[in-house]
């Protein structure tokens, strides 16, 4: 019991030292009114002043309660705001906990939404771009974009100002070799800010520098522009913000691809290291001819080998259709319909004309790719 009594006015001490001071107060007061006014007294105006003193002492004695009640409660408070703090940084560590599970979940799901052909590869440095403030004692679940002047290395409004210019970049008709060159530095990147690795197989127009595969196709660039908004995206919609829109369709130009064959061949051809992967046979006199072929024109300004425009039209839009040339049957086949097609315009042609000429010139480029495939 006594120890009791004397662990709460330890715990309590100023509580405990107010309530000893009235008490030890009052006693003196008793005291000296005793020495003062001596033994019991008859007399009604000592009574009296010894009810006034009573008054007094009470009201003394309930200031001194009161005080003390005051002191604590504020103790109490004091606990109370000690045991909150702790449970507000057991909550919030909780917080942060499950918000990185949940997050490097979501990364889990990204990598199998696009059939595993990237590779987060650092996912706590990630979760820390895009939420630089979030730590066990503090977890946010929001990240505002700002500027691009604004934005940090990495974070996630770099991601959004990089795409930004993507879709600048793309918003256009016409394309020369340079500007498609730009483009392919700029893409290249982007999978810094957005912390990926391609891990895809190797296709015919792969990018590569120094033996890395960026996975930029340039018959198929449009597929890695749908895969950076892609993850973009998910990490837009993580953050309370909204998607942007689909811009991949964009990348499905015509004059983008052939820029961006031009950029890596002949007098066009890039000058940073970066080339493109070249295993099919005869591919770039294949794609050569493709550009000659859509000059291939009569006096009249018309198409004279329309199927095999349309074909190589075909093949070059997509890297998938480009590597089933590697299939040499297939490839074989597609040359001895071009030469079909060749022969039934030579028997309309008439001697000595330019329509001649251009027959003849189509004749050695397709003669000469031919003679390369039997090597094969």
């Amino acid at each position: 019991m006594h120890k009791k009594i004397w662990a709460n006015i330890c715990e309590y001490p100023w509580t405990s030292g107010v309530i000893g001071v009235g008490l030890l107060f009052i006693f003196v007061i008793f005291i000296t009114y005793g020495v003062s006014l001596g033994p019991r007294s008859h007399d009604h105006t000592a009574w009296s002043s010894f009810g006034s003193m009573l008054a007094g002492v009470f009201t003394l004695f309930g200031t001194t309660a009161t005080i003390a009640t005051l002191l604590f409660l504020n103790a109490q408070f004091k606990e109370q705001q000690k045991v909150i703090a702790k449970q507000i940084e057991a909550l919030t560590f909780e917080q942060y906990v499950n918000h990185r599970k949940l997050f490097f979940e979501r990364l889990k799901e990204i990598e199998e939404s696009l059939d595993n052909k990237i590779k987060f590869k650092d996912q706590d440095k990630l979760y820390h771009n895009i939420f630089p403030q979030n730590s066990p004692l503090e977890c946010s679940f929001r990240m505002q974009i700002v500027s691009s002047q604004l934005a940090k290395a990495g974070n996630l409004s770099d991601m959004y100002s990089s795409f930004e210019r993507m879709k600048t970049m793309l918003d256009r008709l016409q394309w020369f070799p340079l500007e498609a060159d730009i483009l392919v530095q700029h893409l290249i990147l982007m999978p810094n800010s957005l912390s990926f690795l391609h891990k895809d197989d190797a296709f015919d127009g792969d990018v590569e520098l120094e033996g890395y595969n960026f996975g930029i196709n340039i018959y198929s660039i449009n597929e890695y522009v749908n895969r950076v908004t892609t993850i973009l995206n998910a990490f837009l919609t993580f953050t309370g913000n909204a998607p942007v829109p689909s811009i991949d369709h964009h990348a499905e130009s015509s004059e983008l691809r052939k820029a961006l064959i031009q950029n890596f061949e002949g007098r066009y051809a890039a000058k940073h290291g970066l080339v493109p992967i070249k295993n099919i046979s005869m591919i770039e006199e294949l794609t050569s001819l493709h550009f000659w072929l859509d000059q291939a024109k009569d006096v009249a300004g018309e198409r004279m080998f329309i199927d095999a425009w349309k074909k190589l039209n075909m093949i070059f839009s997509s890297k998938q259709r480009v590597n089933d040339l590697k299939e040499l049957r297939i490839y074989k086949d597609m040359i001895t319909e071009f030469f079909k097609e060749l022969h039934e315009v030579r028997k309309k042609t008439v001697p000595n004309t330019h329509e001649l000429k251009v027959v003849d010139d189509y004749f050695t480029k397709l003669n000469q790719i031919r003679i390369g495939l039997r090597d094969r």
